[in-house]
């Protein structure tokens, strides 16, 4: 990175606009656990109502994601950051993006595409600051994988499979065998799923305790610069 002060960064807008959304998510989710028990669904309909309340919780976990890293995708470009600025795992997420074919290159005989592609490519070198490409890639299943690829990609901490020691307990289980093994059943109308109502308890503990997670790595990596090089 060349020898040039990088402007202050002040965390308070990202902090206030990531909680805002989680709080609203939070909201949701209590608002969802409480229609049941308020208004007295019948046995069927109250089956029929958590069996689909699982794909919503999973909705408003990977709208978080989405969201959150918008928001830091934004903080970082109001610091007009240059090229020879810009850590690699960040430039390179933001390659991949604006670029594909870099991962499925024009055929041979469509030249007018290599061109437009190198055209663009050279403007983006010729470019004195970086404007980060806000499409985050959540492939539309956000598990534990997903997930920590893309806190790499913008070298961030990962999340730990066990995050408390000597315990058994795995928030990769909880996501990926819980949470979007019960979304996706149901999403693919696999009408044998039975959702109850501690399931749909553990769904919105699951994402609230994730939503955090991935904030505290966020206000970190802005309050620390991990952005830099």
């Amino acid at each position: 990175m060349e020898d040039r002060k990088i402007m202050a960064t002040d965390p308070t807008l990202l902090e206030q606009e990531i909680m805002s959304d989680i709080d609203e998510r939070r909201d949701l989710m209590s608002r969802l656990k409480a229609l049941s028990p308020r208004y007295h669904f019948l046995p069927e309909d109250e089956a029929l109502f958590l069996n689909y309340s699982i794909p919503i919780v999973y909705s408003i976990w990977e709208g978080f994601i989405q969201t959150s890293f918008q928001i830091y995708i934004r903080e970082l470009n109001k610091l007009n950051l240059k090229i020879s600025d810009i850590c690699y795992p960040i430039l390179i997420y933001h390659i991949e993006s604006e670029f594909p074919q870099f991962k499925q290159y024009p055929e041979k005989d469509n030249l007018s595409k290599k061109v437009k592609f190198f055209e663009k490519l050279g403007q983006f070198y010729q470019s004195n600051t970086l404007e980060i490409s806000a499409n985050v890639n959540t492939e539309s299943n956000v598990g534990f994988k997903v997930l920590n690829r893309i806190l790499k990609d913008f070298k961030l901490d990962t999340i730990l499979t066990h995050p408390e020691p000597n315990s058994n307990y795995s928030l990769q289980d909880d996501l990926d065998k819980f949470l979007l093994k019960i979304r996706n059943n149901v999403a693919h109308g696999q009408n044998s799923i039975v959702v109850h109502r501690e399931d749909l308890d553990r769904a919105i503990k699951l994402v609230d305790r994730l939503m955090y997670l991935v904030f505290e790595r966020i206000k970190t990596g802005f309050i620390n610069k991990s952005y830099l090089r």
